[in-house]
């Protein structure tokens, strides 16, 4: 029997850790020649771990380089995002809801990507298609990684999908899914006692377009109040980003759930903040109201002005 290790993305959300160990339980459910095991490539944010420690899940291993072993990744598809050592790992198959992204492998793989709010859709359609068997447990922190990846099916990214899965799932669960979305969304919105460092990379993505490179973080809150305080601190700590990894922007979105709307600072060029957005920056700020997404509302901007 093999080990196959099941993986999301540095800087892991809720739905990166949740998608690997809900896919590595069904895929050793469906297929028991090899040990699917979760793994994750970083540190937990507060919210996933709230999620886990509430329904006692074990926290996936952590893996450090994939060099030599055989991986599933989950919830990414790009180089800039994957786990040391992917470029020397088999990878086996990849389930995600991104955008295509950069990565090559040597032979034909099972890739499986849906246009959907959450990894944990996709995971949970498995489940149900394939009549595998959900515990309470495992369908409360698929239903809250979807929760939280749609920001409470309320983001722009949420498909009649999610909807469908978080209803199904619920007929499990059983909870008031706004309360529930509040309540583990609530558990991430709090920053402090953190670094600014670690504010900005909880979140993070790398992204590419052609030779430019450019990094985006995200935090959701429920007020301004505490971010807003450490601005000044937080747009040094940009600027440093973006300097030590030669990137053309570093951005971190401020996005507040409750009014929908999204402070976005950054370091780097104003001009294509201006051209991506229709907003005209202010120090290093651009108010975006509506905005919720980096996914959909975003990336696809900056990617058509790099």
């Amino acid at each position: 029997m093999g080990k196959v290790y099941v993986i999301g993305h540095k800087h892991p959300d809720t739905d990166s850790i949740v998608a690997a160990i809900a896919y590595a339980h069904f895929k050793g459910v469906i297929d028991q020649d090899d040990d699917y095991i979760p793994a994750r490539a970083g540190e937990l944010n507060p919210e996933t771990k709230f999620v886990l420690d509430k329904y006692n899940i074990p926290v996936p291993e952590l893996l450090e380089d994939a060099s030599g072993k055989k991986i599933i990744l989950v919830d990414h598809n790009e180089m800039g995002q994957v786990v040391k050592g992917t470029s020397e790992a088999v990878i086996l198959e990849i389930v995600d809801h991104h955008r295509l992204g950069d990565i090559q492998t040597s032979a034909p793989i099972l890739f499986h990507a849906e246009p959907v709010g959450s990894t944990s859709t996709i995971i949970a359609d498995f489940y149900f298609y394939h009549k595998v068997p959900l515990t309470k447990e495992m369908a409360s922190i698929l239903l809250a990684a979807i929760l939280s990846d749609t920001v409470i099916l309320k983001s722009p990214t949420t498909s009649e999908k999610d909807r469908v899965m978080a209803d199904k799932l619920n007929e499990i669960v059983g909870v008031d899914l706004k309360e529930f979305g509040m309540e583990v969304k609530s558990a991430k919105s709090s920053i402090k006692g953190m670094t600014a460092n670690e504010v900005i990379m909880k979140d993070f993505k790398e992204l590419k377009k052609g030779s430019t490179t450019y990094g985006i973080g995200q935090i959701e809150v429920v007020h301004y109040d505490e971010a807003v305080a450490r601005c000044g601190e937080l747009m040094k700590e940009l600027n440093n980003i973006k300097e030590a990894h030669g990137y053309k922007l570093a951005i971190l979105m401020v996005t507040n759930i409750i009014e929908e709307a999204t402070r976005l600072w950054f370091a780097g060029d104003a001009e294509i903040i201006k051209k991506a957005l229709g907003k005209e920056p202010v120090d290093g700020e651009a108010y975006l109201p509506g905005v919720m997404s980096r996914k959909s509302q975003v990336v696809p901007k900056i990617q058509d002005v790099l």
